[in-house]
């Protein structure tokens, strides 16, 4: 399936960029994704609203609940944002928070940020299960502008930025890589 997907999706961010040069990202990346699963045969549901619900962004019955991220790779790691925390005022309650279950799939479109100044558009796709960056599995720390968790991966939420969550990703902890060359023929 995955083989099937990466072309499917090259053929679609080809068509992006023969339009557009910035890089593709949020419901952009929702779409497309949704209309490739559609290309393969599968039948995924998306909400276009621009819902910003916690978690799933598209639900296929063979996949399941598959979050849409975007992130930047940097030395053999990837970056992504999550949720904001503010709302919750203990480090506990925010792992609880973000450890709970949202979705059960990353689909992660990943760039390095060099390509896609330079209108490279390289892309990676990260496919992995939800479960493989649960926060409530690190060491946790609290820092001078926040906390900081270490472990398989780390993470960290920042109190300058809604308490936001980022977190970094060894590429070797990733299921599946598809490589996208969706720069325009």
């Amino acid at each position: 399936m995955y083989e099937e997907l990466a072309v499917a999706l090259e053929k679609r961010i080809k068509r992006y960029h023969t339009d557009f040069s910035l890089p593709l990202m949020a419901e952009f990346w929702e779409e497309v994704l949704t209309r490739s699963l559609e290309d393969i045969g599968l039948s995924p549901e998306w909400d276009n609203g621009r819902s910003h619900k916690v978690g799933e962004d598209i639900f296929e019955e063979s996949i399941g609940r598959i979050s849409c991220k975007s992130g930047s790779i940097v030395k053999g790691s990837v970056t992504l944002n999550g949720s904001r925390t503010t709302r919750y005022k203990t480090l506990e309650e925010k792992l609880e928070f973000l450890s709970s279950s949202h979705d059960d799939v990353y689909f992660l479109l990943a760039k390095d940020k060099n390509d896609i100044k330079e209108k490279n558009y390289k892309y990676k796709v990260l496919v992995f299960p939800s479960s493989t960056i649960k926060v409530d599995t690190l060491k946790w720390e609290e820092t001078k502008g926040g906390w900081k968790g270490t472990g398989d991966f780390s993470a960290r939420i920042s109190r300058s930025m809604s308490a936001q969550l980022w977190t970094t990703l060894p590429l070797e902890k990733v299921e599946h890589i598809l490589e996208i060359d969706g720069n325009p023929s």
